[in-house]
Parts: structure tokens; C-alpha cells; sequence
């Protein structure tokens, strides 16, 4: 559908969907009007439709609109569907096909870290005991890695009180304030590392994925041998980081981004 035929006061409704997202301690409809430069009645009959219809709901005390469980239903009824797009596995094909390593998408969900598509190539190692449906150990794995660096700090730290780092290998690091510097260092470069960490003799490369307004959605690494880890040059890394970066944009993340990632 091109732009001449889109539906205008749709368009604007979905606008509003977006910042009341963006705003989960409620919006009123006079804030609104203001960053969506809609006229004040305008705001208010499209926040009517939208309740109506069971998308909104107003907070009786504080006067302010939050999106309704109806919005959450038809997320989960979308990701259970179809936890993994096409388009994102249209990626990981081009990813084997680019460099022949096995590789790995998981996603971010429901405060886990589950890992939901995996393809293998002709030459790949594939990391002993992970499978699609995995969640465990996130802080030892790449994909863990990447998508914990870009998880606001209070999730994080809900998310560690749940979930005990065991050494798996001599290389793991288990200690809380090395692995919140590994983080950092994550967010900084763009990509996370795991160093024999999970398996001896197996390294991977994760970066992040990123929905709608920047929001961490979920990463995809790559995995192999130690011997082919140690030849890989700059190209690989800033390979990963275009496909990281299209995939974002194929999932609906609209954020620039600098060399690292998300600005």
C-alpha cells in the first residue's frame, strides 16, 4: 500500500499506540496532543476508538491511558505463532551461506533469554547441549551476553536474582562485577564474546537485535573452533554487525546507530 492510499485517521491512532509504548506509567490526552501535534479533539476521539475497542485502558485515580491486556494477548499470540520471522531466518541463511558456522538466534522474552532458531552449516561446530527452547546460563553464552548488556538495569538485576551463574568450563567467569564490566564493554564495540566459556574449545560472536524503539528484541551469534575463532579478522565482526543492524531494522527498530550500535 503506498502512502496516497493509507487510511489518515489509522495512521493516527497507530501514532498514538506508539507513545502510550513508549509511556508505560500512563499518558493523558492533553500530553498527547502535544507530542503527536494531533489537535486536542482529535487526541480525544481516537483515544475513545482505541478504548472502545479494547486497546487502551484509563486509570481511574490518575486519570492516565495505558495500553490494555488486549495488546499483550495479541503479542503473545503472534510470538507463539511465530516466535522467529522469515525475514530474520531469511538472514541466518545468509549468515551460514556468508561464513559456514552454525549460528543462533534467541530472543528476549518474558524476562528470559530463550533460544528459538538454530541452522547449521557443513564445516560449523555446534555448541555441546544448546537447542531451540534453551534459557539457561545466558551470562556464560554470547547470545546471553548481548542481550543482557541492552536490558535496563533493573530487569537485569531481577533477572540475576532468578538465575545463578555456575562455572561450566576453567574459562567461565561467574564473578557479578567482571561480568557487568564484560556488559559495558559489550554495549561499547557492539558484539559480545564467549571464550570457551560455555564449551571448551568453542568461541562465539553474538550481536544484538532491536525492535520497535530501540527496545532490546533478542541476538545472533555465531559459534566455532578455537583454531578458526583466533584467524577471524575485523570483516567478520563488522559483517555481524550490518546483519545485526538490518535484522533490527526487518523487526521495526527505527533508532540510528553509530559504529558500536543503537545512538
Amino acid at each position: 500500500m503506498n502512502e496516497g492510499t493509507t487510511i489518515h485517521s489509522l495512521a493516527r491512532g497507530l501514532k498514538l499506540l506508539d507513545y502510550i509504548a513508549d509511556q508505560p506509567q500512563g499518558v493523558t490526552i492533553k500530553w498527547l496532543s502535544s507530542v503527536s501535534r494531533i489537535p486536542l479533539s482529535t487526541c480525544y476521539h481516537l483515544v475513545k476508538t482505541l478504548r472502545s475497542h479494547g486497546f487502551v485502558e484509563k486509570n481511574p485515580e490518575s486519570q492516565a491511558y495505558t495500553l490494555s491486556y488486549k495488546i499483550n494477548f495479541l503479542h503473545n499470540q503472534s510470538q507463539e505463532a511465530n516466535p522467529v520471522p522469515q525475514n530474520v531466518k531469511r538472514m541466518v541463511h545468509h549468515v551460514v551461506d556468508q561464513l559456514q558456522e552454525t549460528t543462533y538466534v534467541a530472543k528476549w522474552e518474558s524476562s528470559e533469554i530463550i533460544i528459538r532458531h538454530i541452522q547449521e552449516a557443513n564445516q560449523a561446530v555446534k555448541v555441546r547441549a544448546l537447542y531451540a527452547g534453551y534459557r539457561e546460563h545466558a551470562f556464560l553464552h554470547a547470545l546471553g551476553k548481548a542481550v543482557l548488556a541492552h536490558v535496563p538495569a533493573q530487569q537485569l538485576a531481577s533477572y540475576r536474582r532468578y538465575h545463578e551463574v555456575v562455572p561450566l568450563t576453567p574459562a567461565s567467569c561467574t564473578d557479578m562485577p567482571s561480568i557487568h564490566q564484560e556488559l559495558a564493554l559489550t554495549r561499547r564495540r557492539g558484539y559480545s564474546l564467549d571464550l570457551e566459556e560455555w564449551e571448551t574449545g568453542v568461541c562465539c560472536i553474538a550481536v544484538p537485535l532491536f525492535g520497535f524503539g530501540g527496545h532490546i528484541w533478542g541476538a545472533l551469534a555465531i559459534s566455532l573452533p578455537r583454531s578458526r575463532f583466533d584467524t577471524l579478522t575485523m570483516e567478520t565482526y563488522q559483517f555481524l554487525q550490518d546483519v545485526g543492524r538490518q535484522i533490527s531494522r526487518n523487526l521495526g527498530n527505527d533508532r540510528r546507530y553509530n559504529a558500536a550500535g543503537l545512538i
